[in-house]
């Protein structure tokens, strides 16, 4: 009674986004990865809905108009990766304002509320992980009497897939580092809506159900200089300090809390996805100096 009383009062101080996924982790019955206590079952259970949403947009689309190309196939997966990120960003920053910002912190002494939390968020992400390398990669990518075939682009999205889910993993099974793995994630994914209708809107451009859409190609420009601009405040102002600081304090100061070994092996998956994204900020900054934020407006029809 007395533990109940206490798991009562501590759930008391839950911030509200939270609830719904500390209730679905609860409620979701347990499947351990061999040799550990992490729950995977959790994961596989998000893959599930995220698989079957991805094929109904695609349907929708179709009733829509779109062809049945790659183009929609891939437009169906930016409307999935937005639904994932708008449901993945509000809960991460309510956890990363929770409790002290302390990239290499221990899960132990943590209230059980933010432990089930984080196992939630985490195991989302996971989730979506393995369905987008399931469906992108296989399922979508998958030619008779061949099978998958992947271009260099697809090896390393799934080459990031595989690392992100390691780092999130990993950070679970020492039950430490996991606010390292929040802050990126967090920083990573804050764009991450924007930037997929931005993709949604190019291929929505090259449809011939939208060819008389005269609005089409101003909001495209738009949301484009929206994008750039919080993708550049992202990548190029934000970021490296996030990643700089994550770095210092899992080297440095973090040593009691996460194997050295282990954070030297996350430091690649840390800066990696910043070198990585060095041709995109290169890209945002032209598209915002060519841009009618720079350049006083747009036309009727989203000339510039």
């Amino acid at each position: 009674m007395a533990i109940e009383k206490i798991a009562i009062e501590d759930d008391r101080n839950v911030p509200h986004v939270l609830k719904i996924w500390i209730a679905l982790y609860r409620s979701s019955p347990k499947v351990y990865l061999p040799g550990t206590d992490i729950d995977f079952g959790f994961s596989l259970r998000c893959a599930i809905p995220l698989s079957v949403s991805r094929i109904i947009f695609r349907h929708a689309l179709y009733y829509f108009g779109w062809d049945q190309s790659k183009d929609t196939i891939y437009a169906s997966g930016c409307v999935t990766g937005i639904c994932h990120s708008s449901l993945l960003v509000p809960g991460l920053l309510a956890m990363l304002l929770s409790q002290k910002y302390v990239p290499s912190a221990k899960l132990q002494g943590s209230p059980q509320w933010y432990q089930d939390a984080m196992h939630a968020l985490l195991g989302f992400c996971t989730g979506y992980m393995i369905y987008d390398s399931f469906m992108g990669y296989v399922v979508e990518a998958w030619q008779p009497g061949v099978g998958p075939v992947l271009s260099g682009d697809d090896w390393m999205f799934l080459g990031h897939h595989i690392l992100t889910t390691l780092y999130m993993t990993s950070s679970r099974w020492v039950k430490a580092g996991h606010i390292s793995a929040m802050a990126l994630m967090y920083n990573g994914e804050f764009s991450a809506p924007i930037m997929n209708v931005h993709f949604v809107l190019e291929k929505a451009m090259e449809q011939d159900c939208y060819k008389g859409a005269t609005w089409l190609p101003t909001l495209f420009t738009y949301n484009e200089q929206v994008f750039s601009l919080l993708y550049i405040i992202c990548r190029v102002l934000v970021s490296p300090f996030v990643i700089g600081h994550v770095t210092y304090d899992l080297l440095i100061r973090g040593r009691k809390n996460v194997p050295l070994w282990l954070s030297i092996c996350w430091m690649p998956m840390c800066w990696g996805v910043q070198f990585g994204s060095i041709p995109w900020i290169y890209t945002c900054i032209d598209t915002l100096k060519n841009g009618p934020l720079m350049n006083g407006g747009v036309g009727a029809h989203g000339e510039l």
